[in-house]
Parts: C-alpha cells; structure tokens; sequence
C-alpha cells in the first residue's frame, strides 16, 4: 500500500467527519425534500438560470428562505387582488405585500441572482470607457492639440 501525504491524511481524516465534502448534484442543487412544491418550483428556476455552481452549499439556507419570500409575495399578491381598494384590510395586506418583496429581494441580492448584481467582471466594477477625463494619448505635450497614438506615428519601417 502506497503511503500517503500528510494533505491526504488530513482530508481523510475531515471526509470521515463531515461525510462527503461535496455532493454529486453540487453543479445544480436539488431543492430540500421538505420543501413545499411552490418553493421547489422557484428554487429549480433560481438554480437553473444561473450558472453551475452558483449556488454552494452555505447559500442553500439562504436560497430557501428567497423561495419562502417569493411565495409568501405571491400569496399576498392574490390576497390584496381580492380585498377592496381604500379598505382597511387593503392597506394592511399592502404593507405585508411590500415587506414580502423588499425581504425577497434582499436576499437575491445576496445571493446575486438579481440582473444588475450577477454582472460578472474581472478587473472591478468601474467602467474606463466613461472616464470624464481625457488619456494621455488624447492630450498633446502642451494640452491644447492631441498627441498622436504610438502607431500613428511616422516612424519608419
């Protein structure tokens, strides 16, 4: 028998504890099996227009409670149609309605399913093309007339 290396030994050692480090569905979670089937249908939606592995095993508490939110919103969004508007009842379940929507997209804010919050970029969140100030290239030596880029110079060749 091989030996092993002290990194294998280590994570022998925490595989045996915590079970296996990463499930086989890891890429797209299945939702919980208690879960109401409202909620299962929004979180194989959230999980399926998102890319694998979006969601990792720490945001799946999270996730379920975005599921909860969103059905709760839908619930009061079918109450408030039926009460009359100007009512007292009105305005109650318009609130809780509210509160239900702001909660739900807190938390897919969080776990950045929201359009504007999965925007993916690799140097940060700036856009150089909007600078309000002009590049060096775009100024001359005196800042009055513009300099010629490198490859628009004529230097032989």
């Amino acid at each position: 028998m091989p030996r092993k290396s002290a990194n294998q030994v280590a994570i022998d050692g925490v595989v045996e504890k915590v079970g296996a480090v990463v499930p086989w569905n890891h890429e797209r979670p299945d939702p919980p099996a208690d879960m109401p089937e409202a909620q299962g249908a929004i979180w194989r939606a959230a999980v399926s227009a998102m890319r694998p592995g979006w969601f990792s095993r720490e945001t799946h508490e999270q996730l379920a409670r975005y599921c909860y939110a969103m059905v709760e919103c839908a619930r009061l969004e079918a109450e408030v149609a039926r009460v009359e508007v100007g009512s007292r009842d009105y305005d109650r379940m318009s609130k809780r309605r509210n509160a239900a929507a702001a909660s739900a997209l807190s938390y897919a804010r969080a776990l950045r399913i929201t359009p504007h919050s999965n925007r993916y970029n690799l140097v940060n969140g700036r856009d150089s093309a909007r600078s309000l100030y002009p590049r060096p290239w775009e100024r001359g030596d005196d800042g009055d007339e513009p300099r010629k880029k490198p490859w628009e110079e004529d230097g032989g060749g």
